[in-house]
């Protein structure tokens, strides 16, 4: 009776987190609410060197994988990458998505310098990361693009993402018939497909909770056999999410939206940009530099 109570405990403890960080993720880190127009440009020169970041991708992905980089490089989580793009979307939302490709670079810079800070015990020397960009940008620019993106972010750097919600998540599936190991693979999995998204402009507009039902409901329907998890447990883990958390009724469109985005996404990673074609090369961005030929906005 008492580890029945506990199980339970248990299984009311993650329900509330999961609500606790939605509610946050539709409120106080709800990307439209940063949006700004763009100001003015000061001249035609300065207007053209100006990139949208909603029309030019590539800036965005190569700033992405730079992040990814330098993240394995040291050995920290890969968690931090999704926080640090939240916090450069946020800010460059305030800019009306518009910058020139110094002020890209010296902001992806900083706000990984933040999410370091806020995700990790092991810290990283301002001074280590003023290096990567070739003395281009110095300790003191990072601190005082830090007070920027801070003050206009109200200082809101702690955003739920979506592996906090895919470990949540995994934690409401029917435990008593489901090995760890299991749990473990289903985690790891939709984690994988959720660190591409990190990447994908696509999803900026959508919850991390979206994605992260997402990524975990193709892991079930494209990765694991039924053998490993029958269909039964399949339906008990579907009724939970219903009944539990109301929110994916209203977002049952958007999560179908995600997953067949995401299912695209894996693809392109295994087997190429379109089928037929070959698979992508490993990209080869050096972690020791964000201003060499290989990362230019």
């Amino acid at each position: 009776m008492e580890y029945q109570h506990s199980k339970e405990w248990k299984a009311d403890l993650h329900k509330n987190r999961v609500r606790t960080m939605r509610k946050r993720e539709e409120s106080m880190y709800l990307h439209a609410n940063y949006y700004k127009p763009p100001p003015p440009a000061s001249c035609e020169d300065s207007a053209s060197r100006l990139i949208d970041l909603r029309e030019d991708l590539s800036c965005r992905e190569k700033i992405c994988h730079w992040t990814y980089s330098v993240i394995d490089h040291f050995r920290l989580a890969r968690q931090t990458v999704a926080i640090s793009i939240d916090l450069f979307d946020r800010y460059m939302a305030t800019l009306g998505n518009q910058c020139d490709a110094d002020l890209a670079l010296l902001t992806s810079l900083t706000t990984l310098y933040i999410a370091i800070k806020v995700n990790e015990k092991k810290k990283i020397r301002l001074s280590t990361l003023a290096e990567l960009s070739r003395e281009q940008f110095s300790a003191r620019d990072i601190e005082s693009m830090e007070a920027k993106i801070l003050s206009a972010l109200s200082w809101l750097v702690h955003p739920p993402t979506s592996m906090d919600f895919i470990y949540q998540l995994i934690q409401c599936m029917p435990t008593c018939n489901i090995s760890s190991s299991l749990q473990r693979d289903i985690f790891e999995l939709a984690r994988y497909t959720a660190e591409l998204a990190v990447c994908d402009p696509f999803f900026i507009e959508h919850h991390s909770s979206v994605v992260a039902l997402a990524s975990v409901l193709n892991v079930l329907e494209d990765e694991i056999s039924l053998e490993k998890l029958p269909r039964k447990l399949r339906t008990q883990f579907a009724n939970q999410i219903t009944s539990n958390f109301t929110w994916y009724v209203d977002c049952y469109r958007d999560v179908k939206y995600c997953r067949e985005r995401l299912r695209d996404l894996v693809w392109e990673q295994q087997n190429g940009s379109e089928p037929g074609s070959p698979p992508r090369a490993k990209r080869s961005v050096s972690p020791t530099s964000i201003t060499g030929d290989g990362f230019k906005c």
